[in-house]
């Protein structure tokens, strides 16, 4: 094998970087779609708060966990939460795409639920903090929602079996090169942000 076929060389990676972004843009429609679909929820969730009670009081809790953790425990919990539910997205989308459609619907009610609850200054506020760790974590789980979308299509594909084969393995790769990656620097972000507001507080 030569150095540049070497799993732990340079070149390899580059390759599979190069080959993850080509998938990539094969589902970019798709990804589009999920935006589409995580904006509507928003619209939703505006008008209709009380449909995401449950889930509401679901992030409170996770956020009263997260008080008087280290600052690495908060971005491991951040990540894993983040991972798992990107994960979801892309090993069900097979069953054609209904579990990353929820996903995407049910995140953007959840969103326009909370902007409902707060006031114009304390919305820009919000905003503003959602800014930093939301430029990597966002895209990434539109992604995750994308190409989970992308999959469920294997079933109205000509070739079923070599759509369906063909589309896990792109959507896996993406997965574990782009989306991954994207969660973990988010995680890391957010997890910093929080501890330190911690801090603040506390003081």
């Amino acid at each position: 094998m030569t150095e540049s076929g070497h799993p732990l060389s340079a070149d390899y990676f580059k390759t599979l970087f190069r080959k993850s972004f080509l998938d990539m843009r094969e589902a970019a429609n798709a990804v589009i779609v999920a935006a589409i679909i995580f904006c509507a929820g928003i619209s939703i969730g505006l008008l209709y708060p009380s449909w995401s009670e449950e889930q509401l009081s679901a992030l409170k809790t996770i956020a009263a966990s997260l008080i008087g953790k280290s600052m690495h425990m908060i971005i491991l919990t951040i990540f894993l939460k983040n991972s798992l539910a990107a994960a979801i997205a892309v090993i069900l989308g097979p069953l054609l795409g209904i579990a990353p459609v929820f996903g995407a619907l049910s995140n953007g009610v959840l969103l326009g639920a909370t902007l409902s609850q707060i006031n114009r200054e304390d919305t820009m506020v919000f905003l503003l903090q959602l800014l930093p760790h939301g430029i990597l974590e966002i895209p990434a789980i539109f992604m995750a929602w994308g190409i989970g979308i992308w999959q469920g299509a294997w079933f109205f594909q000509i070739n079923r079996p070599h759509s369906f084969r063909d589309r896990t393995i792109k959507a896996l790769r993406i997965f574990f090169i782009i989306i991954i990656p994207l969660l973990l620097c988010a995680a890391i972000i957010e997890g910093t942000l929080i501890y330190r507001l911690m801090l603040q507080k506390q003081a």
